[in-house]
């Protein structure tokens, strides 16, 4: 397995340290490079035992090195005397100067030299040997010196076997080397020097400030500082690994495993019984009946913590909730492992810190007991729809304007154009007995050699999209060139969005982003909800928040429905923009008016759950509108209230009709409901168990694509999650 060494010591000013014969041996250290070959394979000599023995004794750090662990699996010669030389090089400053150590590690056998010598440092700065000695000779404080090993097999992998490479990495962490030495950044200073050697090439740093004895690296910084120079130089292998656990998942999942996602589907797709789970909830909302306070996990008592806390224990040995866990801990080892020895010892899940929001959870379903609250349950990622294509009659609205506004000498052009058009429109009416969708290719180019730039987006689109007609995604590229130079608002809208996603061709973003905005800038609501979502997202397009609400609610009020819903969902979460239920509601019925059914149901689940707008009538007209779209969640909730009967009359047939509808669908809350009533169990703490077991798996399952995310530069959704699991932990309302 790949490994990183590294070595953090600092040398106090005027700190002198002897250790007998090293010194002797440091001066004549040439001779050790001078083994014959012939010789390296030899069994080490009882000499070089006995000063290994000495070494280890007066330096105990030194069995973590590299060139120790390859002596104890083949102790010859070789391997005895690159551990000798390393090991007294890596302990050098202890009976050095600190001028002389710089100068030794700039112009030592072997190392990579820029210039005169191996010394290098930032970007910019000139390093001359000379002054630089002279700096350190005359500085009062503490000076770090850090030593960063790897194998001889990795560094050559990796493209560490020369300096340039060290130069660069250093000089990209030199930000996270002055904030873990609590240095500021413009009171840095750090040298380092390259040392090729053959079995573990290695690189010497030192660190110091302007300021004497600022610099101090904690326990938790040497953490950081190793996790962050790991994660830099075997970037390629973390890649892979999480590449490879992708692999494996998806090859799991299609052999029936219960790994990641695949457990939450199976969780998804089957029902919880745990009459324990069941029972203990039951007794928890009786405890907390009777417990005065805040019905917070940190201010319960130690009787009632205990009761939650063997609620997650029976949750959490769950199989499927246990493989998670159990993954969560591997995928955390394989990348700590690179860095230390010193693995975290496993502790369980009701233990661990990072899972402690899930104890709240676990009161806040007693509580939904207690007070027979009507929860929404909703296990569907946010929704952020995509644009759809206009109308061919919203396209050719305006552009037939031009027919009766020409000139008198151009007028038989223009109906001859539009007629071609109107007649290829006719051939591709695929419900017409007279459908031709060839017959009606040529009379579209026709159309467009007459000048008819709706009929040239028509082609581009066809062939772009491989409607009636054969996929060609160069042919269709030519059409809506020329219909974007005729200034046609849809085509540019079309291939901005081509280009914007890089399906069908090579990506170019800049070019797409201006496509979108000259088609939005004509008002075109598709563009404009595009070009918003994209400025939203941030993910392609700098994030432009203030230009993406901008041109979101313009696309809105103009009666686009999926800029309608996710404008109506930004204002409901109040993350991105002030929240204003009033106006979200207002925004998702207008959509929902529409029968967009991912509008209606979220209206109807703010107008359920929020004290401030609740309206239960007007939840359930909104949650109708979603059903009668094929919107399962919304049967469910229709179901729900059905059966309970607490908002609204009890109808359990009608309940049974909307649970069943939702369940057939895939739902997998209406499944657990139909199954408990079928079992006659009690709902409401049935219902509960299998939340926490959906919360339970989520939570692992998020922390597992966030660890991810992480180790290769994607902290923001992290962040986020970290916050909001932060607010739960404290019973804080998301």
């Amino acid at each position: 397995m790949a490994k990183l060494i590294t070595k953090f010591k600092y040398l106090k000013p005027n700190a002198r340290q002897s250790v007998g014969g090293y010194a002797k041996y440091i001066a004549t250290r040439e001779g050790v490079d001078k083994i014959d070959e012939s010789y390296r394979l030899s069994p080490c000599s009882q000499r070089q035992q006995q000063l290994i023995e000495k070494i280890l004794k007066d330096f105990p750090d030194s069995k973590e090195m590299l060139e120790y662990e390859d002596y104890l699996k083949e102790p010859t010669v070789g391997n005895a005397s690159e551990f000798i030389t390393r090991a007294l090089e890596d302990n050098a400053y202890e009976v050095m100067q600190t001028k002389t150590y710089a100068d030794y590690i700039a112009t030592r056998p072997r190392a990579e030299r820029f210039g005169s010598h191996g010394l290098f440092t930032d970007d910019g700065i000139p390093v001359k040997l000379d002054k630089v000695s002279e700096e350190l000779n005359n500085y009062n404080g503490n000076v770090w010196t850090v030593i960063i090993s790897l194998r001889r097999e990795d560094a050559e992998r990796l493209g560490y076997n020369q300096g340039e490479r060290w130069r660069e990495m250093l000089r990209t962490q030199a930000a996270i080397i002055a904030k873990n030495f609590k240095i500021p950044a413009e009171d840095l200073h750090w040298y380092a020097a390259f040392h090729n050697e053959s079995h573990h090439p290695h690189v010497h740093l030192m660190v110091y400030s302007d300021e004497s004895q600022t610099p101090y690296l904690a326990r938790q910084g040497i953490m950081n500082l190793r996790s962050s120079f790991a994660r830099e130089i075997f970037r390629d292998d973390l890649q892979e690994i999480f590449s490879v656990q992708t692999e494996h998942r998806d090859e799991l999942r299609q052999h029936g495993s219960q790994l990641i996602a695949e457990i939450v589907e199976q969780i998804n797709s089957g029902v919880y019984d745990n009459p324990k789970v069941e029972d203990m909830l039951r007794e928890l909302a009786d405890r907390l009946y009777h417990t005065s306070g805040k019905k917070q996990y940190g201010y319960l008592k130690s009787d009632v913590k205990a009761l939650v806390n063997r609620i997650v224990i029976e949750l959490s040995a769950d199989e499927r909730i246990a493989a998670l866990y159990d993954l969560w801990y591997e995928q955390r080892e394989k990348v700590l492992g690179i860095y230390t020895q010193d693995l975290p010892k496993r502790i369980p899940l009701v233990d661990n810190p990072e899972f402690k929001s899930v104890k709240n959870a676990v009161i806040s379903e007693a509580m939904n007991i207690l007070a027979e609250i009507t929860t929404v349950d909703e296990d569907e990622e946010d929704i952020v729809l995509d644009t759809p294509e206009p109308a061919p009659e919203e396209i050719e609205q305006a552009e037939q304007e031009s027919e009766s506004a020409a000139p008198m000498s151009d007028r038989e052009r223009i109906s001859a154009m539009w007629r071609y058009y109107r007649q290829a429109k006719e051939l591709l009416d695929r419900e017409s007995e007279d459908y031709d969708p060839d017959m009606a290719v040529d009379l579209l180019i026709d159309s467009a050699k007459l000048g008819c730039d709706v009929a040239k987006y028509r082609l581009g689109k066809m062939f772009l999209r491989g409607e009636d007609v054969a996929k060609n995604t160069d042919y269709a590229l030519r059409w809506l060139e020329d219909a974007v130079a005729d200034g046609n608002q849809y085509a540019e809208y079309l291939l901005g969005k081509t280009l914007l996603r890089g399906e069908d061709t090579e990506q170019d973003l800049p070019r797409a982003e201006d496509l979108l905005k000259r088609s939005s800038d004509k008002g075109n609501r598709y563009a404009k909800y595009a070009l918003g979502k994209a400025y939203l997202e941030g993910l392609l397009l700098l994030q432009n928040i203030p230009e993406a609400i901008r041109l979101l609610t313009e696309s809105a009020d103009s009666g686009f429905a999926p800029a309608q819903y996710l404008l109506g969902k930004l204002l409901s979460q109040g993350e991105i923009i002030p929240k204003d239920l009033e106006r979200a509601i207002d925004y998702l019925e207008r959509a929902a008016g529409q029968g967009n059914p991912y509008a209606a149901y979220l209206a109807g689940k703010l107008l359920l759950t929020e004290e401030d707008i609740k309206d239960i009538l007007r939840a359930i007209k909104n949650f109708e509108i979603a059903a009668e779209n094929g919107n399962d969640y919304a049967e469910y909730q229709l179901g729900k209230l059905c059966l309970y009967g607490r908002e609204i009359d009890r109808d359990y047939h009608k309940a049974m009709e909307y649970l069943q509808s939702a369940a057939d669908k895939g739902n997998p809350y209406a499944k657990q409901l139909l199954h408990s009533v079928k079992s006659n169990r009690h709902w409401s703490a049935a219902m509960g168990s299998f939340r926490l077991l959906h919360h339970l798996a989520r939570m692992l399952q998020n922390q597992l694509e966030d660890e991810r995310k992480e180790k290769l530069g994607g902290i923001d959704r992290k962040l986020k999650r970290k916050i909001d699991e932060k607010k739960q932990a404290h019973g804080l309302k998301q």
